[in-house]
């Protein structure tokens, strides 16, 4: 089995090293493989000391960017140079143990129907050690609220540590520059019919270095994703509760008018109108762009087909 491996890193100066070695011991087995660094503009010595071991490591690769274009960007730059057909992809902190790695693997190599396989933390037997406990918490339940979103039944969907297929990634039209990269690969997966896999896993938090991940931007960044995969999430849920306060005050003012006590004039009364006409407007709304989030999937497939078919071609 031959694999590529990639790493995104940024500014990882103190784990760039350590996680080279222990990953090129990991694959040592393994008849052939790559290691593909890809440098996203690090300000201190990341790509010095990549360049550095692969001078002693002929399976290591280094690609830099001139300037930082974020996570998606850096993994798009690996997927394109890589050159076997199964890829793996991995934190360059250690978070997750390159003992995975032969892990995912295996599932691939014995079911050749499974395209992509996640590891996961949060499934049962997977494991997390030394993780701030506020930031686990936003963690887990960032995974459940944008796993709902999607339609496969993964516990961990926004993590990097997976392995693919390489013709299902060649057959994705890929967007994404940050995080949310782990998402759209996942969603545009699961829309052309690709299945997945996913195995427990041990996420560790870090021990050296600052994280690169902004919580904030990227926890933002997910909650779109999940609106955008499910608009009905949000214009469903704003919908419903300003119909309900709609119907309240209506039932009030029936009850009012029952009474003999009903002032038509009342701002209550407009009030009522507005939220009615307003909750039933953006359920329709959102009913709209559900349609056109299922045209979005049959896009995929469309494009996914083309790919396929072009790189079918230029075989021949």
């Amino acid at each position: 089995m031959k694999l590529s491996i990639i790493i995104p890193m940024y500014n990882e100066e103190e784990n760039v090293t350590k996680t080279l070695a222990e990953i090129a011991a990991v694959l040592q087995n393994y008849d052939d493989y790559e290691i593909l660094v890809i440098d996203d503009g690090s300000k201190d010595q990341t790509y010095e000391l990549a360049e550095k071991f692969s001078s002693n490591n002929q399976h290591v690769k280094v690609l830099k960017h001139q300037t930082n274009l974020g996570m998606g960007y850096a993994l798009r730059t690996g997927f394109e140079k890589a050159k076997y057909d199964i890829i793996v992809t991995i934190d360059a902190d250690l978070s997750y143990s390159p003992n995975h790695i032969p892990l995912l693997v295996k599932e691939l190599e014995k079911d050749e129907t499974i395209d992509i396989v996640v590891g996961s933390p949060y499934m049962a037997g997977g494991t997390v050690e030394e993780v701030p406990f506020f930031r686990l918490f936003i963690s887990k339940m960032a995974n459940k609220f944008v796993g709902f979103s999607m339609d496969e039944n993964l516990s961990t969907v926004t993590g990097i540590l997976r392995a693919y297929r390489k013709d299902v990634l060649d057959s994705l039209d890929l967007e994404s520059s940050g995080t949310a990269i782990n998402l759209e690969i996942l969603s545009k997966a699961s829309a052309t019919r690709y299945k997945f896999k996913e195995i427990p896993a041990v996420l560790k938090g870090r021990k050296l270095g600052e994280s690169k991940l902004r919580f904030r931007a990227t926890t933002i960044s997910h909650l779109l994703f999940s609106f955008y995969e499910k608009p009905m999430i949000l214009f469903g849920f704003i919908g419903f509760f300003m119909l309900i306060i709609g119907i309240i005050s209506a039932i009030y003012l029936f009850n009012q008018y029952l009474n003999g006590s009903l002032d038509p004039n009342r701002p209550l009364m407009l009030f009522m109108v507005l939220m009615i006409i307003s909750g039933i407007q953006i359920l329709i709304f959102g009913f709209v762009a559900t349609q056109i989030s299922n045209l979005k999937r049959e896009l995929y497939i469309i494009q996914k087909e083309n790919k396929l078919l072009k790189r079918y071609l230029i075989k021949k």
